[in-house]
């Protein structure tokens, strides 16, 4: 997934931008040098005042005669507001909320390949965890039909301090989400009856649920398949085979936003 960067210094002129969108459009023009195809899902990252605190959110691109534009999701337009309104107003930038980190994450600068070109799991079976990304607690439900990948995706982000229920189906992952309280899906394309993206419209629809961030972690590859989990509802995307400190740092990402946007 490609990522569109953008720098506000004056983070009043972003505060007035997202809280008072005008005639209530939840878009941006992009930032000058920018190219996007009509249509195409992209990860917007924001910098923003002096601190330059950064944030990041799904959007999709329009073409127009106007010019090209990036709509948001109403949910994530809450988001960014909610963050120049508190976040973005902290001193100092954090490593984990600067804007070079998400970049990494979105794929725009990726660290070098582990040994075997994919999960840095070490010989135990276990994921070794960055020192500043904890999970204290946070509850993920991981939805994937392999035993394997749910097992090794449990052993990576048990080892970040994160609180993990596994599932086997789409039905299995509602009867755990309607009994618990979950802060994020991990959720495959590919499930037995119904698929990861019914499930995904399904939770999208259900008024408990529809804030509950959703990251396809796939074998899925396309662009197509990439809009078409956008368009149900997704807020991540990730493909298999995957690096284990880039699905980390999409997953506290969503974490981050989910937490500031409850608060």
């Amino acid at each position: 997934m490609r990522s569109v960067l953008y720098r506000f210094p004056d983070l009043q002129q972003f505060e007035q931008i997202v809280c008072d969108p005008e005639d209530g459009d939840l878009e941006l023009g992009l930032p000058a040098g920018e190219v996007v195809a009509d249509g195409e899902w992209v990860l917007a990252i924001f910098e923003l005042g002096e601190n330059r605190r950064a944030t990041s959110a799904a959007a999709c691109a329009c073409i127009s005669p106007e010019g090209a534009r990036l709509t948001f999701e109403p949910r994530d337009w809450r988001r960014l507001a909610h963050f120049a309104q508190t976040e973005a107003t902290r001193p100092g930038s954090m490593p984990d909320t600067d804007a070079a980190a998400l970049l990494r994450a979105a794929g725009e600068v990726r660290p070098a390949a582990p040994p075997d070109g994919n999960l840095d799991i070490d010989a135990a079976g276990r994921a070794p965890s960055p020192p500043r990304l904890r999970g204290k607690g946070a509850r993920v439900l991981v939805v994937d039909d392999d035993p394997d990948v749910r097992g090794m995706l449990a052993t990576m982000l048990e080892a970040v301090e994160l609180a993990v229920v596994t599932a086997a189906s789409a039905e299995e992952a509602l009867e755990h989400v309607h009994g618990s309280a979950f802060h994020l899906v991990v959720l495959d394309w590919n499930l037995p009856k119904m698929t990861g993206i019914e499930l995904c419209r399904t939770l999208r629809q259900d008024p408990a649920l529809r804030d509950l961030p959703v990251l396809f972690l796939t074998a899925n590859a396309s662009a197509q398949d990439m809009v078409h989990a956008f368009a149900s509802g997704a807020d991540e995307y990730m493909v298999k085979p995957f690096r284990a400190p880039e699905l980390r740092a999409r997953i506290f990402s969503l974490l981050r936003r989910t937490r500031r946007g409850a608060s």
